[in-house]
């Protein structure tokens, strides 16, 4: 492995020990304030647990989605492609490429935009601004492509799986 891919697998290698660090501690975060309001209706609950549960669970999954896509963890129907000739194969799975990086970055610029629409809004209950929930989608997409693009650099045989083309199926 060159010294290009190894900075690439070392990088990808640490954002997404980064990122499966950020959404545990979201899950831990996510699970005390889920017993908090289901304990606190025998009393007198806080009215802010839903808004933080939902906050939380959407920002562990935004984050912990580059880590899935750099271990092949999402869904992915390749019995088709498979069953294509070896010049075939190759249009689609390069068409497949180009239309993931393109949705990535529309997800994230499309994402950016409607936060800073709503970035005067604030969810009461918690005193935060509407944009803080809705940067996740940007911000899951934005470390998606990040793991994508270092992917591409990476060989192979130096992923945690041998996935083909990179990592997205």
């Amino acid at each position: 492995m060159n010294s290009f891919a190894s900075l690439c697998k070392k990088a990808s290698d640490v954002l997404e020990r980064l990122c499966l660090f950020g959404a545990g501690v979201l899950l831990l975060v996510n699970l005390a304030d889920v017993m908090l309001g289901v304990f606190g209706r025998f009393y007198r609950p806080p009215m802010w647990t839903m808004d933080l549960a939902k906050i939380t669970l959407v920002w562990m999954v935004m984050l912990a989605a580059a880590p899935a896509l750099k271990r092949g963890e999402h869904m992915a129907i390749e019995i088709i492609v498979n069953k294509l000739p070896d010049n075939l194969r190759w249009l689609v799975v390069w068409l497949r490429r180009i239309v993931f990086v393109c949705v990535l970055v529309a997800m994230i610029i499309l994402g950016f935009n409607y936060a800073y629409k709503l970035r005067l809004l604030t969810i009461m209950t918690l005193n935060i601004k509407m944009a803080v929930p809705l940067l996740a989608v940007p911000v899951g997409m934005s470390l998606m492509l990040l793991e994508y693009l270092l992917g591409q650099f990476v060989p192979v045989g130096g992923t945690k799986t041998d996935q083909p083309e990179g990592g997205v199926s």
